[in-house]
């Protein structure tokens, strides 16, 4: 559970640093959008980290409702938050495999849309700036 505690966290600061709205784990969902980063503790054939982005709740209430009335693909609410969440779903995984990682996209069909983060490889990263920001600012 360390390990993809960690794995999250550096998931959300990369995609933070990339200028994308990442919602705080303990966010309500009704009221939040954006990437949401997180972690499920079951074995390793099961859980993992997952990124998943959140429409706003207008959009998600107005997508719902359309298909509770029956709405098919072609409904504008449905089209638009469906949509959406595949465009963001496809740039997430680019920018966090530019930054490293291994990904997986459509990981669940029950849960469609959603990304599985399976791995970051070692190597250089846009924080190792950051921390010789930090060491430079430290010298005497």
């Amino acid at each position: 559970m360390a390990r993809r505690a960690e794995l999250a966290r550096a998931v959300r600061d990369d995609l933070s640093a990339a200028g994308l709205p990442v919602v705080p784990e303990d966010a309500d969902p009704s009221v939040s959008a954006g990437a949401r980063v997180t972690v499920d503790p079951l074995n390793d054939e099961a859980g993992g980290v997952f990124v998943h982005w959140g429409v706003r709740y207008v959009l998600r209430s107005a997508a719902m409702d359309a298909l509770v009335g029956g709405g098919g693909p072609g409904d504008a609410c449905i089209r638009l938050s469906g949509g959406t969440s595949n465009a963001m779903q496809d740039a997430i995984a680019e920018i966090l495999t530019i930054a490293g990682y291994d990904v997986q996209k459509d990981a669940n069909d029950m849960a469609p849309y959603q990304l599985a983060v399976l791995s970051r490889h070692p190597g250089p990263s846009w924080r190792d700036w950051l921390s010789e920001q930090t060491a430079r600012r430290q010298e005497p």
